[in-house]
């Protein structure tokens, strides 16, 4: 899912400019060349660490599974829903809103000494619940009222009419009405709402009424009945009853939903002789409850179609529900809502990540546009749910967001919601691997650069694992940071061993749920000799908070000729609750020379401040720390010069780190000797944005006021040149 509530001003105005780039590549897209297993994407050999799995009290990492089971697995739902009455009325309150509903569930007990089944329900009421017992349907118990507990705190359960054992198989028939008062869970809008307006400040009214689920994480159980827990997949049927008026033809009520769709014959209803019709709808791969929906209006309907990478021959259709006139509409300047325009590179984005993650998991696809919607889009299984302001065509990272969602939390599923990050994670990875199926290294760099400032920019943040509920779609988070997760894995290993390893996860859980241990596992043993434990890896960027922060201070000896002696520092200077002192990761330095000679050198950095030597046959000039990008950290800045017989205070700081924007903070240093000094906040362009000191500074302990109501949040250095000697100083700006 991607929520549009929470992403700063400067990641939306990067996704509009990466969508209106985008839309001069809506043909086939080039393949990916995979470096072979064992060589980084920069070239480099790693060899394998030396360092051993970190150890710290800040870990959060689980003691075994942190699914919480209940004592039976559902095998299938098979759920009714008689919307006539809430689409029939007028306004969207009170007894409009009502329907009836059943849900037969199908489940097998696995524990013993089971007496009463608990479920969960909210703003419904159980009317009755009829019990069929096992290899004998035609028996059936209607379950007397006093053995059913009505929802209360989100749960409700029922007695069990005879003793069971494990591994037997039970079906229960639940007759319930939903009373709900509120548009969640279940949401309905009247036609002419006022909805907003347009770019060009257009008033926008709603153009039919509409009635949908919204269920992640957890409000599923607002309209219907069920075990509401992700890790529980099961088969779905759903079955929505809606009015039908034969003549208005095409202008009736349609539902899309999962999987594939009957379309019943229109009835009569005798007893209020009016006339219905009957949309059911069935996938057989199994559905986690969040991923249930169903959705209603005067849709237009139409189609497009992916041809599958492993058999052209078989297509798979895309199903887009919008309404007409965004249909018709042909603007694609983003001053109209145009479905057609928008939804263009979904079947190339469908084939990008069926060569990366394996064959597109399911038989069909699908688009349904809603207004008002809480958020950007929202990956129902085969039927993604998006805000219908997507459709101005200027969110295609959504889009592919989306898409990317049937593999990373459809196809595999968080098991809990700790380990969210699993699924989107994953999606906003794949926002930057389509881009980068188009637009190469440049675009691919773009997308993970505006993933690390949405992280960076919102400081301090909590572990990646264990987030809380309440917080469970935090954007730094849940989605930024943890999209850099896989990207570090995948630089690390190089594409074709990550990538594989990515397919073996995928065929480990496919249909299933798992936990982020699980993945831990697959990488473990797939690659049995990784460049940093897998276990130091998982504990320092999932089980615990922050990122490292580099400060780099290099010196040149001149050995005679061209033998040059680099001497190396790398200090790690990271802090906060939770937050690991070391973080494990292979590091690149490349050593510039005046005469733009470079030279590429690697370790593994596992102390907190570690000095390397390495030789080079010319003078240098310059060091970058991580030149490309492949580590999600903080930095002195990307270039630190290199002068001989100077040294540089270690102890000059900003402070506090980060700083707010609007509040005090300093530049705190030690002047050695009496020296010409020149102190300037430079941003990560290079670019000097303000100068703090121009002068002789006699020697001393100084502090410096920061600006700070003048720099714009994001990642800048100091930039301190006493003499001929210069260093550069992180600062990082937050609102």
């Amino acid at each position: 899912m991607q929520c549009i509530k929470s992403i700063p001003l400067l990641l939306l105005f990067l996704t509009v400019s990466f969508s209106t780039n985008a839309q001069q590549y809506s043909g086939q897209m080039p393949s990916i060349l995979l470096p072979e297993d064992g060589i980084s994407p920069d070239g480099k050999s790693f060899v394998c660490s030396h360092a051993t799995s970190f150890e710290s009290a800040v870990i959060n990492r689980p003691n075994g599974s942190a699914i919480i089971h209940r004592p039976y697995d559902v095998l299938q739902y098979q759920l009714f829903m008689d919307w006539r009455n809430p689409l029939s009325s007028l306004t969207n309150e009170g007894e409009s809103r009502r329907y009836s509903g059943r849900n037969s569930i199908t489940l097998k007990i696995d524990s013993a000494n089971v007496t009463k089944l608990t479920f969960n329900g909210v703003s419904l009421h159980i009317d009755s619940v009829y019990f069929n017992a096992k290899n004998n349907s035609s028996m059936q118990i209607r379950i007397e009222d006093a053995w059913i507990e009505q929802p209360k705190d989100g749960e409700w359960s029922v007695r069990m009419p005879i003793t069971t054992q494990p591994n037997d198989t039970i079906s229960l028939a639940v007759y319930y009405t939903y009373i709900g008062t509120d548009n969640r869970g279940f949401l309905l809008y009247n036609k002419d709402l006022f909805v907003g307006l347009t770019k060009n400040k257009d008033s926008v009214f709603l153009p039919e009424r509409l009635a949908y689920t919204m269920s992640e994480p957890q409000d599923a159980r607002i309209w219907m009945p069920c075990n509401d827990a992700p890790n529980d997949k099961a088969i779905a049927t759903i079955t929505v009853r809606v009015p039908y008026d034969p003549l208005l033809l095409d202008k009736n009520y349609t539902i899309s939903s999962n999987g594939t769709r009957k379309i019943g014959v229109p009835q009569l209803d005798e007893s209020l002789q009016i006339m219905y019709r009957d949309f059911e709808w069935h996938d057989d791969t199994p559905i986690p409850t969040y991923l249930m929906v169903v959705n209603a209006s005067v849709f237009k309907e139409y189609s497009q179609w992916y041809k599958r990478v492993t058999n052209p021959n078989d297509s798979v259709e895309i199903m887009n529900y919008i309404w007409q006139k965004d249909y018709d509409n042909e603007a694609t300047d983003g001053s109209q809502y145009n479905a057609r325009f928008s939804f263009r590179n979904v079947p190339a984005m469908m084939e990008h990540y069926s060569k990366l993650f394996g064959e597109y998991p399911f038989v069909k696809y699908g688009h349904t546009a809603a207004q008002p919607f809480a958020y950007g889009g929202m990956e129902h299984q085969t039927m993604t749910t998006v805000n219908r302001t997507w459709l101005y065509g200027t969110n295609e990272s959504g889009i592919a967001h989306e898409v990317m969602h049937q593999w990373t939390g459809d196809l595999t599923t968080c098991a809990t919601w700790g380990d969210i990050w699993l699924n989107e994670g994953g999606a906003t990875y794949g926002e930057a691997l389509f881009y980068e199926s188009w637009g190469g290294d440049e675009w691919y760099g773009k997308m993970m650069n505006s993933k690390r400032d949405g992280y960076l920019n919102k400081q301090p943040q909590p572990p990646i694992y264990g987030i809380p509920l309440s917080n469970v779609f935090n954007y730094a988070t849940t989605y930024c940071k943890s999209s850099w997760v896989y990207a570090m894995l995948r630089k690390t290993y190089g594409d074709s061993t990550f990538f594989r390893t990515m397919r073996t996860y995928f065929d480990e859980f496919r249909f299933k749920s798992a936990e982020t241990e699980d993945l831990f596992r697959v990488f473990e043993r797939e690659i049995p000799n990784p460049i940093v434990p897998f276990r130091t890896f998982f504990d320092q960027w999932l089980y615990s908070a922050g990122h490292p922060i580099y400060q780099l201070q290099t010196k040149q000896t001149n050995n005679g000729g061209t033998n040059k002696e680099i001497s190396i520092t790398l200090t790690q200077t990271q802090s906060g609750i939770d937050v690991p002192d070391i973080f494990v990761m292979p590091v690149s330095i490349t050593l510039v020379g005046k005469d733009n000679n470079r030279k590429v050198v690697s370790f593994i950095n596992d102390k907190r401040v570690q000095t390397e030597t390495f030789y080079t046959d010319f003078e240098i000039d310059s060091a970058v720390i991580d030149e490309n990008n492949y580590i999600l950290c903080e930095k002195s800045n990307l270039i630190t010069a290199v002068k001989e017989d100077e040294q540089f205070v270690q102890n000059n700081s900003a402070v506090p780190q980060p700083a707010k924007r609007g509040e005090n903070a300093e530049f705190r240093f030690s002047q050695p000797t009496s020296v010409s000094t020149s102190i300037s906040i430079i941003s990560l362009l290079g670019q000097a944005v303000i100068s703090l000191h121009e002068g002789v500074l006699s020697a001393g302990t100084y502090s410096l006021r920061i600006p700070t109501s003048q720099l714009a949040s994001g990642m800048y250095s100091i930039r301190m040149t006493s003499g001929n000697n210069t260093h550069d100083y992180p600062l990082v700006v937050i609102q």
